[in-house]
Parts: structure tokens; sequence; C-alpha cells
């Protein structure tokens, strides 16, 4: 009791403390840092317009990988859902997992799913699992990319993208064993195929950025970098992994050899145009319902 006690005291209280005390450590860092590197400012306000519009185009791409996944989840959960409503849904979770508290997304995704189309909890959290189960893979075969060399990644990336292909071969069925048939062994390949899109398109957004704010990298130190970045994910408890993520990208920096400037200033673009794109989508989102509210209003006020 007193245990249980205690660990409603930390979700309640103290988790949001220190999810407010990472980000403000974060952001005085980051203004200290600024103050002693000026010409951290001088690349952010030399950086063409271009740039920026790629990069929202990116994240358009990346979001549409998140309604895949989402896609290939529910299929696990034999849930369906229209595409409106799917990429809604990834549209509101998002907004909610970066505005919200503690990366609250997922719980209001599954609160949904529960409550208007009846989904199987545990069969969602187990699909959830098997996705971040593969989003830790892709990412830890980013950072390896130092031992493995970019060839064998490519190698992987090919066996991962061929494999709902391969899954749909009676042959290639025959030589899984037959307690595996009942997993829908289609559904985790599309699962696969589209965590590792997402983890691709985070790599060439990060590609974009860093070359954007100084010196040329290279495909397999921007590839460490992505895999450091996305690993915080595990282990933050602020929007947006704020302050967890550079803290990941520093350590690995004996690996992907990228200057303290130009992680600090792709960060700051990063974070900048990410906010940018979420308050976009927060407009489209509830500029699309608001519009539905006032035809359906019109209506009812037409047949009075």
């Amino acid at each position: 009791m007193h245990q249980l006690y205690t660990i409603n005291m930390f979700k309640k209280y103290i988790r949001p403390l220190l999810a407010g005390l990472v980000v403000l450590l974060t952001i005085a860092v980051f203004v200290y840092y600024i103050s002693r590197h000026h010409e951290i400012i001088e690349q952010l306000k030399h950086m063409p317009l271009g740039t920026a519009a790629i990069l929202l185009g990116m994240y358009v791409i990346f979001m549409a990988c998140l309604t895949w996944i989402q896609r290939a989840t529910l299929e696990l959960c034999e849930v369906k859902l229209g595409r409106t409503e799917s990429a809604l849904l990834v549209s509101y979770s998002s907004i909610i997992n970066f505005f919200g508290p503690l990366q609250s997304g997922p719980a209001f995704r599954a609160a949904y799913l529960k409550r208007k189309h009846n989904a199987n909890l545990k069969q969602y959290a187990v699909a959830t699992l098997l996705y971040y189960g593969f989003f830790a893979l892709f990412s830890l075969l980013f950072i390896g990319t130092y031992l493995i060399g970019v060839w064998a990644l490519l190698l992987v990336v090919l066996a991962v993208g061929l494999s709902p292909l391969l899954l749909k071969n009676p042959r290639v069925l025959q030589l899984v064993p037959a307690k595996f048939h009942s997993l829908k062994l289609q559904s985790v390949g599309q699962l696969a195929v589209a965590t590792l899109a997402q983890v691709c398109t985070v790599a060439v957004i990060y590609y974009i950025e860093l070359n954007a704010v100084g010196d040329k990298v290279a495909a397999i130190p921007t590839l460490i970098y992505t895999g450091a970045a996305n690993s915080a994910l595990f282990v933050s408890i602020t929007p947006g992994a704020i302050g967890f993520r550079e803290a990941f990208i520093v350590f690995t920096q004996h690996l992907h050899h990228i200057t303290n400037s130009q992680i600090i200033a792709a960060n700051i673009l990063d974070r900048s145009i990410y906010i940018i794109f979420m308050a976009l989508l927060a407009l489209l989102v509830f500029g699309l319902h608001a519009n539905n509210y006032l035809s359906a209003t019109r209506s009812i006020s037409e047949k009075k």
C-alpha cells in the first residue's frame, strides 16, 4: 500500500516537477552556450527559407509514417479506422504528446480506441511494445553503423523492406514454425517497414539540419546522431525529449564527432521547425473540426 502511494505521488507531483526542472535547465544551458557562441545565431539567421520549407515538408512525411505505423498496429489488434479518422487520431495524439504533460499522446490514443472502437487494450499494448522494439532495434543499428558500416545497414534495410512480400509467399511461410502463424506476420512485417521508414525520415531531417547550420556532415555520423537522439525517447519525461535528446547526442560525440556548437544549432533549428509544424497542424485540425461543427449547426438551423 505504501509502495503504491509512493508511485502515485511520483507520477502526480515529483515527475512533472522533474520534467519542468529539466526543461528549464536545458533552456538555461542553451542560453548560456549561445551567449558565448554568437556564431550559432548568425548561422540560423542566414539559413535560407527554402531549407525551412523542406524541413516542414519532411515533417509531413514523418506524420505519414506515423499514420502508417498506427494502421499496422491496429491491424494486429483487429481494429479498422477510416483514413480521415486515422489521420486525425495521429494528429491529435502528436499534438498532445508534444504540448501536453509527460508525453501523454499514447495514453490518449489508447483511451480513444477503447471508447470508440472497443479495442482490446492488452492486444494494443503488445502491438505498441512491438513497435517500440522495432524503433529501438533500428536506432541501435544506426548507432552501430560505425562498427558494421553503411553497406551492412543497407542489407538490413533491404531485408526489412522485403519482409511483407516474403511473408506472403507460401514457401517462405512453410519455413516459419506453425505456432507463429497466428501472429499476423504480414502485419508485423508492415509495422517493421513503417517503423524503419519513420527512423529513416528522421535521419534525413537531421542530415538537412546539421548541414544547414555548420560544416558538412556525412551519412555515418548522421545515422549515429539519429540513433542517439532516438534512444533518448525511452527515458525522457519532458515534451519532445527536451534536454534528454541533447544529452544523449553529446554523450555519443566520440562516435559521430559533431561539434557542440553544431549540435546546439541543429537542435534549436529542429525545435523551432517542429513547434511551427505542430502549431500549423493544430490550426488545421481544430479548424477542420470547427468547420464541421459550423456545417452541422447550419444544417440543423435549416431543418428548423
